[in-house]
């Protein structure tokens, strides 16, 4: 019995030492967590000028280069959030509704100060 245990011994103890839990998510970095707080302003900002945020939510912001915030999203089933830090260190904040909410895939670009203390501009597409 002895011997039937040390040959499976190493086996047992590689099938254990894989069985680790998974490393915790990273934390965000401090401008992700800054870019949400820009995209939080933003919505509410834009909740105080009618337009429909229902089904947007900061957290799901995607940081992404100031061009491809500019560029925008395509119209979809769901609220998309883009946020990119701009040369003079404001935040543009591009969020375009969901097919199903009031603004009808609406689109809107929302300068937020640096450090999101409040927003400077609005502008809307489609």
């Amino acid at each position: 019995m002895t011997r039937t245990i040390a040959r499976w011994a190493p086996l047992l103890a590689a099938l254990a030492s894989g069985c680790a839990p998974p490393p915790a998510p990273a934390a965000p970095s401090a401008d992700e967590t800054a870019a949400r707080r820009a995209a939080s302003v933003a919505l509410t900002a834009l909740s105080h000028r009618k337009f429909d945020v229902r089904g947007c939510d900061a957290s799901g912001a995607r940081v992404v280069q100031e061009a491809e915030a500019r560029a925008g999203t395509p119209q979809g089933d769901r609220c998309a959030i883009l946020v990119a830090r701009q040369s003079d260190q404001t935040w543009l904040v591009v969020v375009r509704s969901s097919l199903s909410s009031d603004s009808v895939g609406a689109q809107a670009l929302v300068t937020v100060l640096p450090d999101a203390e409040g927003v400077s501009a609005v502008a809307y597409a489609r």
